[in-house]
């Protein structure tokens, strides 16, 4: 009867000790709300626990990332380091509209709600470089708003929008843009102030719904001056060029038709542009993901707890 009475005292520790390893390794499946990091006009980081290091106005990723950034100071490095920024978009939400098709998509009444993965806060803001960045599920991936900002070496991926740019003298290069409602979007801050000196190659465009938008007008700007779409000899990666490469030198033979005004001379026929990837970190760096950690400590209190369960067993 003692012995019984030991097993069946034994028994629910250790199924509680299994249920409870297996429920803490299991990852959350509940919405997790969005945080906004800002990176305030005095150069801190608000909240100053994000996983982004600063060194001067260089502030870089140290890990992935689930929030939206605003950026309040002028001239300062938003360096990704091949991590992720990620939004909760999920490709289903019916209560956002494509940029420049208007919200008759929504029904009347409903709030549009967008998220943008990087925004500059403030008209006065410029100066920004955004390199080696994710960025993924967001309603608009970055809005390039401000004048005299460089969008390179980043990947923007599974937004409605990829980039919306309106701010003059921008230059977006070698960026992979794939999978988008509309990789990149064109607009005016104000009806009569068109962007201008914009630069624009060495992006792959891959697979967007629509690859360029802009705002709809009655009439076409006369007064629009036509972008650099390339740098003299080479342009950007277009997935749905359907021109022809006769001298294999890499470069389409004819232009990639943006619009009446706007042409790459020089599509390349090989995309070359790819997603950033964060550099290996040194062992003594790595840091294990949480489940692996739990796992590694409750199996051995698991197995523990039965073996002295056994052994007192075998003594009774």
């Amino acid at each position: 009867m003692r012995k019984a009475h030991l097993d069946k005292k034994m028994a629910p520790i250790v199924i509680l000790l299994i249920l409870t390893s297996l429920v803490l390794i299991m990852p959350a499946t509940s919405q997790i709300q969005v945080e906004t990091i800002i990176i305030r006009p005095d150069g801190s980081v608000y909240p100053p626990t994000v996983p982004i290091q600063q060194n001067g106005n260089i502030y870089t990723f140290a890990d992935n990332i689930y929030a939206t950034i605003k950026i309040q100071k002028s001239n300062v490095v938003l360096d990704g380091a091949g991590y992720t920024l990620q939004g909760p978009y999920n490709g289903t939400q019916a209560n956002v509209w494509v940029i420049g098709e208007g919200p008759n998509q929504v029904p009347e009444g409903t709030l549009a709600e967008y998220t943008i993965g990087v925004d500059l806060a403030g008209r006065d803001v410029e100066g920004i470089v955004i390199r080696n960045l994710n960025v993924k599920n967001f309603s608009i991936g970055m809005y390039m708003w401000t004048k005299n900002n460089t969008v390179i070496g980043n990947a923007l991926t599974e937004n409605i929008l990829g980039i919306l740019l309106s701010g003059s003298n921008t230059t977006v290069m070698n960026n992979y843009i794939a999978n988008n409602k509309q990789g990149l979007f064109f607009g005016f801050n104000n009806p009569s102030d068109i962007p201008t000196d914009l630069y624009i190659w060495k992006n792959g465009f891959v697979d967007n719904i629509k690859q360029i938008n802009g705002c709809l007008c009655d009439e076409y700007p006369e007064d629009e001056e036509p972008h650099a779409w390339d740098n003299g000899k080479e342009g950007n990666f277009w997935s749905d060029y359907n021109g022809v490469d006769a001298n294999n030198d890499g470069i389409g033979d004819s232009p990639y038709v943006v619009d009446i005004q706007n042409q790459d001379r020089f599509p390349f026929m090989q995309n070359p542009a790819k997603p950033p990837v964060p550099s290996e970190k040194l062992p003594n760096e790595a840091t294990p993901p949480i489940e692996a950690v739990i796992f590694a400590v409750s199996v051995p209190v698991v197995l523990v707890v039965a073996l002295f369960a056994f052994k007192r067993r075998r003594k009774i």
